[in-house]
């Protein structure tokens, strides 16, 4: 099975616990496990570094980093044209990092590791919290 991860479920996911949905957090853990895929676009890697540079959390970019490189179940996924191309369409969609996240999902065929609700209200990929 694959699953994109938006900025939040990766971030609680490294950090809190307590703050991920209980299906989203069996996900990564199949993921560590090296029983499924996560997708991370690299619009999510740049928020995360964001996050982490404003000390919002505990872990270190340069360890979420270093995980990546050694990980088998954790693909980073480019943004691209064919990203934009299709984020272009995706109107019930309000933010620009959302478009391309959900673009992204529509593209590998994965399910999103989201709480957000503008994404899970549109319809345009299927939701895992």
């Amino acid at each position: 099975m694959l699953y994109i991860t938006d900025t939040h479920s990766l971030v609680w996911f490294l950090s809190d616990y307590s703050k991920l949905g209980k299906n989203a957090l069996g996900i990564f853990n199949k993921a560590e496990e090296g029983k499924c895929i996560v997708f991370i676009p690299t619009i999510v890697l740049a928020e995360v570094m964001y996050i982490c540079e404003k000390k919002k959390v505990s872990v270190k970019f340069k360890d979420i980093l270093k995980k990546l490189e050694n990980s088998l179940n954790y693909i980073v996924y480019n943004l691209d044209l064919e990203v934009l191309i299709k984020s272009q369409d995706l109107v019930k969609i309000n933010e620009l990092h959302d478009k391309i996240i959900t673009a992204t999902a529509q593209i590998v065929k994965a399910k999103i590791l989201t709480k957000d609700e503008n994404i899970k209200n549109s319809g345009y990929a299927e939701t895992v919290w």
